[in-house]
């Protein structure tokens, strides 16, 4: 009964913290890796939120250098300046509401963006002080049955996928949080995707360098596309 009730809590908090994104600015440094087939592969950048916009914004850095710029509306530019090329794609899937950072600094963990792509809650049960919830693929997706997210403390710290084999295809743990006074974030994410029967890609993004409001420089973030600039498809 205590467990029913703490569901129900668990619910009505996503609720609220729903409308209460954080209108503000955010940077943060990234650190992506991953390993595939016993190579090491390096990204690096630092990646601006902004709350009222909703766009974000990644200086990239490492291997090479380039800007990404994504609103709400999926509309990506991407400038390289050494190579000062410059490309533009509209594609509502990759929103910035589709990106990782959006889910967690606007308090959207409850579903981390599968009720969106028309997953639907199957199923919610405890293991330990754990609360599991189950999402249900939409007919429309035929490569995942299910879903997994797994909380502790009302943020998640475990996803799952399976197929329609129940067979598990990606594992991804969500740990070292920043607990801040607007939101929690991972500071650490590693998730491993099962291509084969004996092969896997593990990916580990590392989040640092956490600033907000006032203390985000800004310049860093701003970029000027010349008029000489090369377009490419």
């Amino acid at each position: 009964m205590i467990k029913a009730i703490f569901f129900i809590v668990f619910i009505i908090f996503c609720d609220l913290t729903i409308g209460q994104n954080y209108n503000n600015q955010i940077s943060v440094d990234v650190k992506y890796q991953a390993l595939k087939k016993g190579k090491l592969f390096t990204i690096e950048n630092t990646t601006f939120y902004d709350g009222r916009k909703e766009d974000v914004i990644c200086y990239y850095h490492t291997p090479t250098e380039f800007y990404k710029s994504i609103n709400a509306k999926g509309e990506i530019t991407i400038y390289m300046p050494r190579e000062n090329t410059v490309s533009f794609t509209h594609n509502s899937h990759y929103s910035s509401k589709n990106e990782l950072i959006y889910y967690f600094v606007s308090n959207k963990t409850e579903d981390l963006g599968l009720r969106n792509e028309g997953f639907t809650i199957k199923d919610s049960k405890y293991e330990g002080n754990n609360l599991i919830v189950t999402w249900e693929s939409p007919v429309t997706i035929t490569t995942v049955k299910e879903v997994d997210i797994v909380y502790e403390n009302m943020v998640p710290i475990y996803s799952e996928y399976r197929d329609i084999k129940d067979k598990v295809i990606k594992k991804t743990y969500y740990y070292e949080y920043y607990l801040g006074s607007f939101f929690s974030l991972p500071q650490k994410i590693t998730e491993i995707s099962y291509t084969s029967e004996n092969d896997s890609v593990i990916k580990r993004t590392s989040i640092s360098n956490i600033k907000l409001g006032s203390a985000v420089d800004e310049r860093k973030f701003k970029f000027d596309i010349p008029a000489d600039a090369t377009y490419i498809d």
